[in-house]
């Protein structure tokens, strides 16, 4: 660091954010979840729903390494349709 540039900031919210690849297990211990063939979890992508009712998904198990902001809309578009299913 350069002496005298840090700092403190009160925040709400940290995201920390990592790229990440999806770990090979996860379509053999979840039975009906759709895998594609680089082992990410295949979803709709106007809902991030996977192949399992009620479950969705987004970020790197879907899309690989990718930025904070993708993953961070997919969680939006997630929320919004989980919203949708459970009060249907």
């Amino acid at each position: 660091p350069i002496e005298g540039s840090e700092f403190i900031m009160e925040v709400d919210l940290v995201v920390v954010s990592i790229g990440n690849s999806p770990n090979p297990l996860i379509g053999k211990v979840t039975p009906g979840l759709k895998i594609g063939k680089w082992g990410n979890v295949e979803v709709d992508w106007n809902t991030m729903a996977t192949s399992l009712d009620g479950v969705y998904a987004g970020g790197d198990i879907v899309r690989g390494g990718a930025t904070v902001i993708l993953a961070m809309g997919d969680a939006r578009v997630a929320a919004r349709e989980m919203h949708k299913y459970l009060s249907a």
